[in-house]
Order: structure tokens, then sequence, then C-alpha cells
């Protein structure tokens, strides 16, 4: 594959193997409506209000026989309750995250998730795009204004330029491996070996 691009490689990836829960077209499916209004949700793992668009996520989830949506202000919080939920002996029904570069709702499971030097809510540094995204994002390419929900109704939001790409992970290695250190520190390399 000399010369493909890495957003080519993984494209053909998603495409052949379908993520964790087959693909379609493209490879990756498009989340419904995801029913997040901005500066109402609280994350269940860090406890801030969710209100930056760029690293959000949501996941549908039954503990305990109630089933409900979650929100994240950063995708680390999605894997570390992604662990949560499964410790508990819950089910994890659906996540979706935000494409970097063109601010739509896609599966969790399709993404490829970026570790960047970007700011996020957490400062983890991890965004997800489509496999189709992963070269426009290397080359700064972010598409808005996105139409988002908030306390005082849709908005349009404009997504900040993108950060250095260090590493590129799937979805499985997000949820297995990433971890907050003390006082909620992020290891820098959490990325590596996956």
């Amino acid at each position: 594959m000399a010369g493909a691009s890495l957003g080519a490689v993984l494209a053909a990836f998603w495409w052949r193997w379908g993520g964790a829960g087959g693909g379609s077209a493209g490879g990756v499916r498009r989340c419904g409506e995801v029913r997040l209004v901005y500066g109402r949700e609280e994350c269940p793992v860090c406890k801030m209000v969710v209100d930056y668009p760029p690293s959000s996520a949501a996941m549908r989830a039954r503990v305990r026989g109630v089933e409900r949506w979650y929100f994240f202000d950063d995708l680390g919080c999605m894997a570390v309750w992604y662990r949560e939920v499964e410790r508990q002996g819950g089910e994890v029904l659906e996540v979706c995250v935000r494409d970097r570069v063109d601010g739509g709702w896609i599966r969790g499971e399709d993404a490829v998730y970026l570790a960047t030097g970007e700011f996020t809510a957490m400062q983890t540094g991890i965004v997800a795009v489509s496999p189709d995204n992963v070269e426009a994002y290397r080359r700064g390419v972010v598409k808005g204004p996105w139409r988002i929900e908030t306390l005082d109704g849709p908005q349009n939001y404009s997504p900040p330029p993108p950060g250095e790409v260090r590493g590129v992970v799937d979805f499985k290695c997000l949820v297995e491996k990433f971890d907050y250190g003390a006082a909620w520190s992020v290891d820098p390399n959490w990325y590596r070996g996956c």
C-alpha cells in the first residue's frame, strides 16, 4: 500500500471489517438525532456540565434495569464510563461521538480516535473522526458551523482549528486503555501499544 494515505487505509479497514457492529455504505454509521443540550447535561464521570462540542459524546446504556442516555464533555470520560457500565453488570447499547471534522454524530465503534495536542474539556486531547476524515483533520480542515442545541435554543457553533496528531487508535483501544491518573492527569502516551 505504498503511497496510500492513512485515511484511505483506515477507511478500507473499516469497510472490510465494519467496526464492532458491521458497517454501512462507506463503513461509517451515522447516529440518529442525539438529544444533547449543551449547558444542561452533566458528565457522570467528571461531573462537569457538558458544553464543549468538539470532544463530546453520548452513550445509551442499561444499568440495573434502567436504560438512559449519558453525555460526556470529553471522550476520555466516555471511555471510563463505558468500563464502569460493564463493571456494574450493565450493557452499553449505543455510543455516539462527534466527528471533529464535520460535527456529525457517528457511531463510536466506527470512529477513529486521534490523540492530539488539541484542547478538550478534560485535557485528554482525544477527538473522534470518521476514517474518511483522518487526512482532512491532519490537513487542518474543519467544516462548520455546526448546528447545536443549547439552553438558549439552537445555535451555530464554529469549531476551533485542529491540533497536531500524536497517535491514532480504534474504539476498542480507547475504551480498554484510556484512564485518568491521579488528580485527573492524563498520561501523554496512554495510546501506545494499541
